[in-house]
């Protein structure tokens, strides 16, 4: 057996032995209210802290509420800590701009391995 082959199959073990597994997405769904009431349109967006490149978003509702998913994932936000932007909608109520932006929007979240995960998001108008 060659080198690299010893190499591979070396890797392979050692990510069985350490229990490499897939992340793990949970359903999320929420509300999204301001001062008047319910905000009814616009985009919610949670990003996940240990990989940022893993999005989830979900359209608001005329009831105020929204469901998440993730690209290529399906249904469900990554575990664990979230920073959440909300994205208002072209001609929708004005709310203040630092919630558009998840540096910005002081919205954080944890993300359970639960059945559901529901948060009430809270804005402001601007």
């Amino acid at each position: 057996m060659q080198w690299r082959a010893k190499w591979a199959c070396c890797l392979l073990v050692a990510g069985v032995i350490t229990g490499c597994s897939e992340p793990k997405f949970y359903p999320t769904r929420g509300m999204v209210r301001d001062e008047v009431g319910l905000l009814s349109a616009g985009e919610v967006r949670f990003r996940p802290v240990s990989r940022p490149d893993l999005v989830a978003s979900g359209k608001i509702q005329r009831d105020g509420t929204f469901t998440l998913s993730t690209p290529d994932r399906g249904e469900g936000v990554l575990e664990g800590d979230v920073q959440a932007a909300v994205i208002p909608a072209e001609g929708g109520p004005r709310i203040a701009k630092r919630y558009g932006d998840y540096s910005t929007a002081d919205l954080n979240f944890t993300i359970r391995p639960r059945d559901e995960n529901y948060f009430i998001l809270e804005v402001r108008r601007g």
